[in-house]
């Protein structure tokens, strides 16, 4: 290979490397629709190519935490589909010294999301990441469903909690996620379009990240 060459071989090797030119994962999930087991699956098959990856779930809150600085529990209610009234805002303001308004803790959630995904390499679990990378380079978006018979009975076996209890679980969950979505990109949760929807009843954890991992080499994602 000339100089002329070999120099340009190496500008495509550091655009590539730059934020926005790495591929990210999102993986939506129904309530009781287990996940983090196929993130490990996804980091470890990922390794054995070569390529280093991690996950992210809890992390955003983490960071968002210290950007605004507050304590987590002070911005959880996001997660919860929850929004402050204008009573809320204006106590919360009063007695406050570090108060942030609802939407800019929920700006700075986005922030840290995009950062991740912006970066790549990142398997973002939850945490409203589809609707917030929407738009987004390189994004491979999933999403997990099953039956609710399947997920209730699922989650009664991890949790040791009767059938009611757990079916309520299930469909306060389902809606708050779903509210989640759309609080973030002001858009229906039913409008938004994943790449890859899998029954979760239908394959096991290893399947299902064998399935990832197969249609993003395809796509050239990998």
């Amino acid at each position: 290979m000339d100089l002329a060459g070999y120099l340009n071989s190496r500008l495509v090797l550091s655009e590539l490397s730059k934020p926005g030119h790495q591929p990210f994962i999102t993986i939506s999930r129904e309530t009781g629709c287990g996940v983090t087991a196929i993130a490990r699956l996804l980091i470890a098959e990922l390794k054995k190519r070569g390529l280093i990856w991690k996950y992210i779930d809890k992390d955003v809150l983490f960071e968002a935490s210290k950007k605004l600085r507050l304590n987590e529990s002070k911005i959880n209610y996001v997660f919860e589909a929850e929004r402050k009234t204008h009573v809320d805002e204006i106590i919360s303001a009063l007695s406050n010294r570090y108060y942030k308004s609802d939407k800019t803790v929920r700006r700075t959630i986005s922030e840290v999301v995009k950062h991740y995904a912006g970066e790549g390499n990142v398997i973002i679990v939850g945490r409203g990441g589809v609707a917030i990378t929407a738009g987004m380079d390189k994004g491979f978006h999933v999403k997990l469903v099953a039956p609710e018979s399947w997920r209730i009975q699922s989650l009664m076996a991890l949790k040791n909690k009767p059938y009611e209890e757990i079916k309520t679980f299930v469909k306060e969950n389902d809606r708050k996620r779903q509210q989640l979505l759309s609080d973030f990109c002001k858009t229906p949760a039913a409008e938004f379009c994943y790449d890859l929807i899998l029954n979760r009843a239908s394959y096991t954890e290893k399947q299902i990240a064998e399935i990832i991992l197969e249609i993003m080499q395809k796509q050239g994602l990998i």
